[in-house]
């Protein structure tokens, strides 16, 4: 026992010393083995070309790609193809730095340009810290092999260069894949009814799978299937399975699979270099009404299952692998609420039955991979049975963690969600899950900048799960993407109090809340000038809070700036932050020149208070000005002329317009009721 205790702390030491090594030079993700070999050092400044040894050049960054590529005098770095003395892995690299210059190793191309993201990494830091680079050697491979990020289209585009410069951020944060939710945002053209006026070519979606591929990122399609068919069954009513609702196909009439196989034909043409084919199939409200449904005899789990089983097929014979989301077949056998309604592990033993899936187990197709999301905390015991099931019956499972969920307007919440991706992560590579994924829902249409964040910790946890705490990742990533010090990007933890306040500062009844609908709200009343104070007495702890956020808005204006004025790189990301900043603010700055005029007791005062509201009233436009001219820089904020919109479901606070006025949904509804009310 003794020995084992020794071990342990032996391993905890090297752990503990190879995040320190980390950490102190930023590398993210995290290498998994740095050896200080006390042979010198070196200055980041010293390199003077790269050359590749009897193989092709990667993909460079930063300092490496501003090098010449053949020898001249001075230190040289050496990239070198090896498939004996090198790590068992296709993206896995040693890097050997001394003072007669750097090595990298690697079986791959892919592993080569890791190294060289890595060696960049270290050069970056010494050359902005003036510090020099000791001699190390970093064996370094991923823990998990398939790391993906979602890119959810549906209620928005980005700029075509926009999605350019995100592949080259996530190939250097060591995400080697990207789901792309791309609904009606490209142009088919087996069926171009379905495609919106703003989609993207194939050609154009083909020259990025290109450029991603070439970086060793591959971008695989989402197309929406059974479920959250908006996007096609507002065109096509006859495969509905409810005419009244564009949400489900019939899963029991031929044309649906003919239709559903042209997309998926498209999509797969339009993003070519991936292996897998996401089908969707979540969150079916009503499948079994329809007539066609009926005179099956099949149950709505078989007709589900039915559907599963086509698709899979069709994705088998066109050389992908299927991706389905799994929540249904656990809501059939009635084990949702078990799975997700927050009991104690002793409430789930007493009510865990696996019996309907056990029974049902031969309607899962064995070659789909079954993506197992869950948006929170994934370590509780319900999940853990949902694993372990799949895992008794040889089931091929993805995890599915968020780095922007559905349910947060604006912004990702919880650190940018760094806690769930963390222990995600970790739970996927307890469980050698086939991959795992960080969704990026589209539900509030935050902008990508605001969980880029979250994409980097897929990176750092989906490469070394084990490595960083989320405080250490935070700190790593405010250094390695703005050459910030730790501290500098704590702001992003107060804004998203920020946006808890922001989300109902102006309601007596709903929220902005995306996932579920924003469209039943009651904006708060407005002072009667005949009864002063009796608002304010009403409103007080609304308040109360509207100072405490006026402060809070100070504060963050303040770090924003000076992060701002200190960022190397990477400054956009941080004025997305601050005119989110500006937009939090607006409603604690009407609340409280609204409880100025409710308390005004002369008429001096009253009118004074009025020209306050009049110039906050008016300062709305100036703020949603700048806001847009900011978010406008990467993205379209506008749907083109003609788009249909989606019939139902989609009560999503970004579905809600066809412009940006969504994004302040209720302080225009208030503004109105101000502007008739007092001027």
């Amino acid at each position: 026992m003794k020995k084992v205790v020794m071990m342990i702390g032996v391993l905890m030491s090297v752990l503990h010393c190879i995040a320190g090594i980390a950490d102190e030079w930023a590398l993210l993700p995290s290498p998994q083995e740095i050896k200080l070999t006390g042979q010198g050092e070196i200055s980041g400044s010293e390199f003077a070309y790269v050359q590749a040894k009897d193989c092709k050049m990667p993909v460079l960054y930063g300092n490496l790609d501003r090098l010449p590529q053949c020898p001249r005098p001075g230190l040289g770095i050496i990239l070198e193809i090896d498939t004996v003395f090198v790590p068992d892995s296709p993206e896995g690299y040693i890097l050997t730095v001394n003072p007669n210059g750097a090595i990298v190793k690697a079986k791959t191309e892919a592993g080569l340009m890791y190294g060289c993201i890595t060696l960049d990494q270290l050069i970056t830091q010494s050359q902005e810290h003036n510090k020099p680079i000791p001699a190390m050697e970093i064996i370094d491979y991923p823990k998990i092999d398939f790391r993906a990020v979602h890119i959810d289209t549906k209620h928005h585009l980005d700029r075509m260069d926009y999605y350019y410069s995100l592949i080259d951020r996530l190939a250097q944060w060591k995400v080697n894949a990207v789901i792309w939710e791309i609904e009606d945002k490209l142009r088919f053209e087996r069926r171009p009814e379905v495609a919106a006026p703003n989609a993207i070519s194939k050609q154009e979606m083909q020259a990025l799978s290109r450029y991603a591929h070439e970086r060793n990122v591959e971008i695989n399609p989402l197309v929406q299937g059974l479920g959250h068919a908006g996007f096609i069954l507002k065109h096509h009513w006859e495969l509905r399975e409810n005419p009244k609702s564009d949400w489900e196909f019939c899963p029991s009439d031929p044309r649906t699979y003919e239709l559903q196989f042209d997309l998926y034909r498209d999509a797969l043409e339009a993003m070519p270099y991936g292996k897998y084919l996401h089908v969707g199939g979540d969150e079916i409200t009503a499948i079994g009404i329809d007539e066609r449904c009926k005179s099956t005899g099949m149950s709505p789990f078989e007709l589900q299952m039915m559907w599963l089983q086509r698709v899979c097929d069709f994705a088998k014979e066109i050389g992908r692998k299927p991706i389905f989301w799994d929540d249904m077949p656990f809501k059939y056998a009635g084990l949702w609420r078990v799975a997700y309604g927050g009991l104690t592990d002793e409430e789930v033993e007493q009510q865990w039955n696996s019996q309907p899936l056990d029974q049902a187990v031969e309607l899962f197709p064995k070659d789909c991979v079954y993506m197992r999301w869950q948006y929170g905390d994934p370590d509780y015991m319900a999940h853990r049975k949902m694993l372990d099931w799949y895992s008794h019956n040889s089931l091929k499972v993805m995890g599915a963690t968020a780095a922007a969920d559905g349910g947060s307007p604006f912004m990702p919440r919880f650190g940018s969600k760094t806690p769930h991706i963390h222990s995600f992560c970790k739970m996927a590579e307890e469980y050698g899950l086939e991959g795992i994924f960080a969704t990026a829902w589209d539900d509030g249409s935050p902008h990508s900048e605001t969980f880029t964040r979250g994409y980097a910790a897929l990176g750092e946890w989906g490469w070394n799960p084990s490595a960083r705490t989320e405080k250490e990742f935070k700190q790593a990533h405010a250094q390695r993407e703005f050459g910030l010090q730790p501290h500098d990007t704590d702001f992003i933890e107060l804004l998203e109090t920020s946006a808890y306040f922001f989300d109902g500062a102006l309601v007596d009844e709903g929220r902005r809340n995306p996932a579920w609908g924003a469209t039943d709200f009651k904006i708060i009343a407005l002072p009667d000038l005949e009864k002063p104070g009796e608002w304010s007495c009403q409103y007080s702890s609304r308040l109360d809070s509207a100072h405490i956020q006026m402060q809070r808005y100070v504060e963050i204006s303040n770090k924003i700036s000076h992060a701002q004025r200190n960022a190397l790189r990477n400054r956009y990301t941080l004025d997305i932050y601050a005119q989110n900043n500006e937009l939090f603010q607006y409603p604690a700055k009407l609340l409280l020149v609204l409880g100025c005029l409710d308390n005004s007791n002369s008429e001096s005062e009253r009118k004074q208070a009025l020209e306050n509201l009049q110039q906050v009233v008016n300062d709305f436009d100036e703020m949603r000005e700048n806001l847009e001219a900011v978010y406008s820089r990467t993205r379209f904020i506008s749907n083109p002329n003609g788009y249909i919109a989606d019939m139902n479901h989609h009560n999503h606070l970004a579905a809600l317009a066809q412009d940006g006025s969504w994004l302040y949904l209720y302080e225009i509804a208030l503004i109105n009721d101000i502007k008739a009310r007092y001027f």
